[in-house]
């Protein structure tokens, strides 16, 4: 068993590949090492690396809160106006993660200071 979860279930998700599955069982494993209550973001696999996709109504508020509770330190890049990419990139459970949110500029100077050097 790793982290309460049991090989044949670690199995099933590594061979099904089903989004779903692998979106469900991070959320397990990372809400061992996050404060409860934390919202977690859609986790998906990639090749090198675990994503948090913070997408939908309230997504700024709820990455702004995971920097917070995870002590992540959050980035941005600008792109097509009026929207900006915030993101950050740490290490949690041994994991290395990358957590993002695709925000309205104005929705994510309510919670961040944007400017050219950094947050």
């Amino acid at each position: 068993m790793v982290n309460g979860i049991m090989p044949a279930d670690l199995e099933r998700v590594r061979t099904s590949r089903d989004p779903a599955d692998i979106d469900a069982l991070f959320r397990q494993v990372i809400a061992e090492v996050v404060p409860a209550g934390t919202v977690q973001p859609r986790w998906i696999a990639g090749r090198s690396e675990l994503t948090g996709v913070f997408e939908g109504y309230g997504a700024v508020r709820d990455f702004a809160d995971w920097c917070d509770a995870t002590g992540a330190d959050p980035s941005f890049e600008f792109t097509a106006p009026p929207e900006v990419v915030l993101f950050c990139r740490h290490l949690l459970a041994g994991h290395v993660v990358h957590v993002e949110c695709v925000a309205d500029q104005r929705d994510a100077e309510a919670w961040f200071r944007l400017n050219p050097s950094g947050l």
